[in-house]
Parts: structure tokens; C-alpha cells; sequence
């Protein structure tokens, strides 16, 4: 008996199949934000998998960038004369990392590096549809609805109406908490950990360009941030001495 002849996908096809396979692979993150309160997926998480998948099905992938935007566009390898599918983003570089000195710490290639890699990891999640936790609804729901009343009795009106009535009081606000700032010696430490990461791992880069950003050029971190964050930077590397 013969068997029925597989037809061919085009290359909507192949990507929603794509999609589903990379969804059932179920890639881990590697990544992890400044704080250490939440994991995120880099480079190095999605393209091995996606690498495989694309190939697998006949997907070939091409990116490119200019001066205005990031676009990857995937092809039918079965049908070279079948147009692509684009997935663009704005181009926007990274910013080089500046030491307490005000020197720059990373040069402009190092700099462009960690915005390729930043925005590859963004077109692929854009094509693969990979989620991430989303920042600004994740709180959204959380207030107790509001409980209705019954009408307030004759004694409740009296009430509110003395305490509406009565002289105010100077309320006392309580002294807000200072926070205590990492020292300049421990924000010198958290550079030069930094600076040893890359030169271990390239892929590190994107996450240490996001730790100058958001430490002013490594110059302003809480201090229990900036001690986890060294923790966890040592950690890393002491890893990377296991392995040679």
C-alpha cells in the first residue's frame, strides 16, 4: 500500500511548527537581572535550540542591521522563490560602560558587540514567540476589591461627623529609611569582576553592559544589591577556573 506523499509547508507553516517545538523543548534561562529577582533568556539559551529547529525544517535565517532598525528575515530553503517573514525592532546601541574615574571601561566595538547580541536575542524571541514575565502587569489584580457597604446607621453619621468636626492634628511623618550606598571600594570590586567576566565569556557582555546602565557606570548600587551581585559574579567565575 502506498503511502500518502507529505505536502510541502510553506513557510507560515514551518514557523508555527517552529514555534510549537521550541515551546516543547523547554529551554531553561540562564540569565539574571541585577537584583537577582528574576531569570530572563540570553543569546546563548535560545539559539542552539533554535539552530537545530530551523534547520530541521527548512527555515533559514538572516539579520541584518542598519542605523534605524534590527530585522530578521526567515526563508523557505524548499522554496527559495517563496518571500520571507520579517521581524523588525528599532536600533538603538548600547551605551559604553564608565568607571568611577569617568573612563570608559569598554570601547565602541565592545560596546556595538553587546547590542548585536541584545538585539539577536530580541528578534529570535520575536520570532519564536518566547515569552517573558511582563514587568508591568505582573501586579496588575492584586488589590482586594472593594467591598460594599451598607447605608451607615443614625450613630455611624454622628460619629463621622465629630471626627470630621474635630480639630486636626499635627500628624508626626515617621523619618524615612536612608539607604545605605555600596562604598566606592566595593563598587571598584564589582568593576574589576566585571571586567574579568567578559574577558572569561564574550556572551556576558549584554549582562554587563545592563549592570553599568543601571549603576550609573558603576558608581551607585545598594549596597545588600551590590553584595549579592558580587556573590553571584564569583560564583560565576569560579566556575569558569573549574573548567580549565
Amino acid at each position: 500500500m502506498a503511502t500518502a506523499e507529505k505536502k510541502p509547508m510553506n513557510i507560515l507553516q514551518k514557523l508555527a511548527q517552529a514555534r510549537l517545538m521550541f515551546l516543547n523543548e523547554h529551554v531553561k534561562k540562564s540569565g539574571k537581572n541585577i537584583k537577582l529577582e528574576f531569570t530572563y533568556f540570553e543569546l546563548k539559551d535560545i539559539v542552539p535550540s533554535a539552530t537545530r529547529i530551523f534547520a530541521d525544517l527548512g527555515i533559514a535565517s538572516i539579520v541584518n542591521f542598519d542605523e534605524s532598525c534590527a530585522r530578521m528575515e526567515l526563508y523557505n530553503a524548499d522554496n527559495a522563490d517563496e518571500g520571507p517573514v520579517a521581524f523588525v525592532i528599532p536600533y538603538k546601541e548600547a551605551p559604553q560602560i564608565i568607571s568611577n574615574a569617568g573612563k570608559e571601561v569598554t570601547n565602541p566595538l565592545q560596546a556595538l558587540g553587546a547590542t548585536i547580541t541584545y538585539l539577536r536575542r530580541y528578534l529570535y524571541m520575536l520570532a519564536l514567540d518566547i515569552v517573558e514575565d511582563d514587568e508591568t502587569d505582573a501586579n496588575l489584580g492584586s488589590e482586594k476589591p472593594a467591598e460594599s457597604k451598607k447605608p451607615a446607621t443614625a450613630a455611624e453619621r454622628k460619629k463621622a461627623k465629630e471626627q470630621l468636626t474635630a480639630p486636626a492634628k499635627k500628624e508626626e511623618k515617621p523619618a524615612a529609611e536612608a539607604v545605605e550606598m555600596a562604598s566606592p571600594e566595593t563598587m571598584e570590586k564589582l568593576k574589576e569582576l566585571a571586567k574579568n567576566l567578559i574577558q572569561k565569556d564574550e556572551t556576558k557582555r549584554e549582562f554587563i553592559a545592563q549592570i553599568g546602565m543601571k549603576t550609573k557606570g558603576f558608581t551607585e548600587l545598594p549596597a545588600p544589591a551590590a553584595a549579592q551581585l558580587i556573590t553571584h559574579m564569583e560564583q560565576i567565575l569560579a566556575e569558569y577556573e573549574g573548567k580549565e
